[in-house]
């Protein structure tokens, strides 16, 4: 077999499994910090408040750098990383099949990366 077939294949298959590795870690990632949140308001239960609005990630973000690590800050912050892994494995796309050079799915991976920030500048800006 030519060896520009086997690279092709090893560069396709290290591209699928960033992009599975991506998820896995988003996933992981948020239900550790919910499991978290959760263990520290089953142990301090004075330290759980609960919250009259939701926070902004503003909010969110100023509350983590600040290391107030109260199980509601903790939980949405699990939420915001599981709400933003999907977004994660879209550019990891697009790198992917930029590196196989299918310049057809780069294209597309693209155009819903697009869409998908459009969605989200339109739902923080536009409310």
């Amino acid at each position: 077999m030519p060896d520009f077939i086997s690279i092709s294949r090893n560069t396709q298959h290290d591209a699928e499994r960033w992009t599975s590795r991506v998820l896995r870690l988003g996933v992981c990632v948020s239900a550790s910090l919910m499991i978290l949140g959760l263990l520290v308001a089953t142990l301090y239960p004075s330290s759980l408040v609960p919250l009259l609005i939701n926070p902004s990630l503003g909010n969110l973000v100023e509350r983590i750098f600040s290391f107030t690590f109260d199980p509601v800050t903790l939980m949405f912050s699990g939420l915001v990383v599981l709400m933003f892994t999907p977004i994660l494995r879209v550019i990891t796309a697009v790198f992917g099949f930029a590196i196989e050079r299918d310049w057809r799915f780069v294209i597309v991976s693209s155009i819903v990366l697009f869409l998908l920030a459009g969605e989200i500048v339109y739902s923080v800006f536009m409310r």
